[in-house]
């Protein structure tokens, strides 16, 4: 594993633009779930920052490769790709698995 293999997909131009095409879909799918989910009101407010392009896609790429083995593992395999041979439903499911501690680290923070 490389730090910094995984810092240069995290800053990544189209890798960055992949996680925020993908930020979109996941705050869509949050701002349209049952408002009596847990955690719900943080989840929509992190959403809704989102959705107003108020969240900076690079950082949470980095804390998609940092939080999820197997992302971290196919940049660590191929780092010249910087990220690309990463599927978006590998993304996809990583932006899920953050999406309520993000929620609620900008709720703490407010």
């Amino acid at each position: 594993m490389s730090a910094l293999d995984q810092i240069t997909a995290a800053r990544d131009d189209e890798f960055s633009a992949r996680v925020s095409m993908l930020m979109f879909k996941i705050a869509q799918q949050v701002a349209s779930e049952d408002p009596g989910a847990p955690d719900h009101a943080v989840r929509l407010d992190y959403s809704l920052r989102v959705i107003r392009g108020a969240e900076n896609p690079k950082l949470v790429a980095a804390h998609v490769i940092s939080s999820n083995p197997t992302i971290a593992a196919a940049i660590d395999s191929e780092p010249d790709q910087r990220g690309a041979n990463v599927p978006d439903n590998d993304i996809e499911f990583a932006l899920s698995s953050i999406w309520t501690a993000r929620s609620l680290a900008f709720a703490a923070g407010a």
